[in-house]
């Protein structure tokens, strides 16, 4: 179906777009911005004529838009380019001498236009685009020549929305953040559309961006320079002079009159006459700051002819590499200009009037700050090509969570003081955070006040492989977007994995697990893809917790906790706990949250993912963080409440223990040392016995186990242990058992003497 038309008004160049159909994007995009939508897109052409649209409200037939008969620019319309589609794009042109071609900087869109002749003087550009993951603004630029008249390149824009977010908002809320945190780190050069948003950078010296801002001043520049070639501001310099009668031209009335009282007296040979003289020069303050421009962007854009020829031989067009060279030598020969040749340039080091007020010298002044700081470019200002929207989304994912865990922890960003001291980050691992390779990015997190000894691990592009450690594959490489690590103090830690999809559900091809009925019964809300969520079971499944031993790793334990998927979707909180995928959460710890940006209630923006995080940092214990991790069949966790520490003491050593009330093990690597198990640390209760029919079961300190030295044993029990140099040491509340019937000896896995841990239910 053709969704657009434009015919130019003497009908020389028509253009068409057509795709399978936009019914389903544009109900999504309505769903998204609400009445907006209808109102949300500007048009442009460099020529007058027509343009027609497919009227959503009309069967999507297209529809001639009133107004003007011959416009240039229609605004307020509604989308009819989608990210989500590809588009058939035909360009006839008549009348023209020539091969006509396609211009733009990206050699992917160049290839994608055949030239087709259909007529002595008439051709058709046709080819097919697709602006998956890249919405933005895009520029149709086509270059031809009409019969008998000079080649000319006309331009046709248009806005590439998502169906998935509000491209005004949304878009430009997460590109906010990640400038925030890494500035100069998302821009991209080459990009089909490109994405128009206020920017204040602290760095001048990345060359695509600075080259996106020149590629828009460039014309008015250069029509400023060569307006001051012919009008140049001179500055007239006046020298004081001391010379004899016959040198001096210029006579001023008291000149005059000192002449003729000096040949009175016949003084004429002797006497020299101060006078002053005017000259006029272009060596002046504001024609050297001219000259320091020009030699400045003629040595950026060789930086950037060098740099774009390496990184993107295959992607830069031709075309652009002959516009750059131009450029340069177009700038090459100005400054050879009898006007510049002599001068030295300087940049300017005070105010100058004439470079705030004078034309020419008023434009080239505001040409160069904006090159100079980017200066807070506004929508429509320029251009500036980012990367694709999924990378986008998925750092901003990663930035979130950051952000919420700072303030989970209660620490704020803004006191550098406080932040440094709290938060460990490299950023130089973020100089790239899009490329594929070994380098990941790792923030520490810390703060005594709210998680005591933890320590809470943030990790972007973690690689998990058969090479990487304790926590390891078996198999091939697992690479989640996002890793979360909770470490406690003794050595226990807890994995949790996040992938961010820039995805959703498609509404129209609900599949047939149910969701037909939960969305019909429950409302409106969105859902993640079922292949992402899938993709989290196959990280649990793959990774896994184990030693190396004799040179072979061992795979001991499932390692990861739970994995989420994080979806561009919207829906009321309410209704997204009852979804299945938020439901699951519970349940197996496996699910998915809904994470968008918020401009209309930043309060409440990931107020899910932020209560889910508040929970396993601040409000859980370890044993509830995992018990709804399902292990192996055959296995189960242990709460640390219900785990005892099993001793023997023969009649000596129980008054002893029982005097002191404490409880001792060696903690050495010997024979017969206490083997710890994890949640040793929190273990309540002690089983002491004597290995006959004496059994009685006493509570421990809520304080845990501490480490001591012999010396400390000695003082505390007047004995010295016959073995060891360091002692575990367990605090009884009180020397009188809790329980003496009921009880019964485990089976120990060697000496019963030897002190080991086991649950509850094996002692009663």
């Amino acid at each position: 179906m053709e969704v657009l038309q434009f015919i130019s008004a003497d009908n020389a160049v028509e253009i068409k777009l057509a795709t399978a159909n936009i019914h389903t994007p544009w109900k999504r995009f309505l769903g998204r911005v609400n009445d907006e939508a209808r109102t949300y897109c500007d048009y442009a052409s460099t020529l007058a004529g027509t343009l027609a649209l497919a009227d959503v409200d009309g069967g999507f037939a297209l529809t001639v838009q009133q107004g003007e008969p011959s416009a240039k620019e229609w605004h307020n319309l509604w989308p009819v380019v989608y990210e989500t589609c590809r588009y058939n794009t035909t360009i006839r042109l008549n009348g023209i001498d020539g091969t006509p071609h396609i211009e733009h900087q990206n050699k992917e869109v160049t290839d994608l236009f055949v030239p087709i002749q259909i007529g002595e003087h008439d051709y058709l550009l046709t080819g097919e685009l697709d602006f998956l993951n890249e919405p933005g603004l895009f520029d149709l630029a086509f270059r031809y020549r009409p019969v008998g008249a000079m080649e000319r390149t006309e331009h046709f824009k248009f806005r590439v929305v998502s169906p998935k977010l509000d491209a005004k908002r949304d878009y430009q809320s997460i590109l906010e953040l990640v400038k925030k945190e890494y500035n100069d780190l998302v821009f991209k050069y080459l990009t089909k559309t490109f994405q128009n948003f206020g920017r204040d950078t602290r760095r001048d010296d990345n060359l695509l961006v600075w080259y996106s801002i020149f590629k828009e001043i460039i014309d008015g520049y250069l029509k400023a320079i060569n307006y001051i070639v012919h009008k140049p501001h001179l500055q007239t310099r006046r020298e004081v002079r001391y010379s004899r009668a016959d040198r001096i031209k210029r006579w001023t009335p008291q000149m005059s009159e000192r002449f003729a009282e000096v040949e009175a007296n016949k003084r004429l040979d002797e006497t020299l006459f101060r006078h002053e003289i005017a000259e006029t020069t272009v060596n002046t303050r504001e024609n050297r700051f001219v000259k320091f421009t020009l030699d400045r962007i003629g040595s950026k854009l060789g930086d950037i002819i060098e740099k774009v020829a390496k990184l993107y031989p295959a992607q830069i067009s031709e075309q652009e590499i002959n516009n750059l060279q131009d450029q340069r030598l177009t700038l090459k020969k100005i400054t050879r200009n009898a006007l510049f040749r002599n001068l030295r340039g300087e940049p300017l080091r005070n105010e100058s009037m004439v470079l705030q007020k004078r034309t020419g010298y008023a434009q080239i002044y505001r040409y160069w700050l904006m090159l100079q700081s980017g200066i807070k470019l506004l929508e429509g200002t320029t251009s500036i090509g980012v990367r694709q929207i999924w990378e986008i989304y998925e750092l901003w994912c990663f930035l979130k969570i950051k952000q919420l865990i700072c303030e989970v922890l209660d620490i704020d960003t803004t006191d550098i003081e406080q932040y440094n001291a709290l938060v460990d980050e490299r950023k130089s691992s973020m100089f790239d955070p899009f490329a594929e390779g070994e380098l990941e990015h790792q923030i520490v997190f810390t703060n005594p006040d709210k998680i005591g000894d933890d320590k809470i691990e943030l990790l972007y592009q973690h690689t998990y492989n058969r090479h990487s450690g304790e926590i390891h594959t078996a198999t091939t490489d697992n690479r989640p977007d996002i890793v979360l690590n909770i470490k406690k103090p003794d050595g226990f830690m807890l994995t949790y994995l996040f992938d961010a999809k820039y995805r959703v559900f498609d509404d129209e091809r609900l599949n047939a697990e149910g969701v037909e009925d939960e969305q019909r019964l429950l409302g409106a809300a969105d859902y993640p893809p079922s292949d992402a969520i899938n993709q989290m079971h196959r990280y649990r499944d793959a990774i896994y917790y184990g030693l190396k031993k004799e040179q072979q790793q061992l795979h001991t334990a499932k390692e990861i906790i739970g994995g989420y998927i994080l979806f561009p979707g919207r829906g009321d909180d309410a209704v997204i706990r009852e979804r299945y995928f938020f439901k699951s959460i519970e349940t197996v710890n496996i699910g998915a949250f809904p994470l968008l940006p918020d401009s209309a209630n930043p309060v409440q923006e990931a107020a899910l993912l932020k209560e889910f995080l508040h929970r396993i940092i601040l409000d859980d214990s370890t044993y509830e963080q995992i018990k709804n991790s399902i292990p192996q069949r055959g296995l189960r966790y242990d709460n640390a409440e219900d785990i005892v520490l099993v001793g023997y003491a023969n009649q000596k050593q129980r008054e002893r223990y029982l005097s002191a009330k404490v409880y001792y093990t060696r903690a050495d690597m010997e024979k017969g040392s206490l083997r710890l198990k994890s949640g040793f640390e929190s273990t309540k209760f002690l089983l002491m016995h004597d290995g006959k029919e004496r059994l009685e079961l006493f509570r421990l300190s809520t304080a845990g186990p501490r480490i001591v030295s012999k010396q400390t044993i000695v003082d505390l029990l007047d004995h010295e242990p016959s073995h060891g140099e360091f002692f575990l040491l367990f605090d009884l509340e009180s020397a009188k058992p809790i329980k003496v019937d009921g009880l019964k000896l485990p089976k120990f896995r060697s000496n019963p003497s030897v002190p080991d841990f086991f649950r509850l239910s094996e002692i009663q």
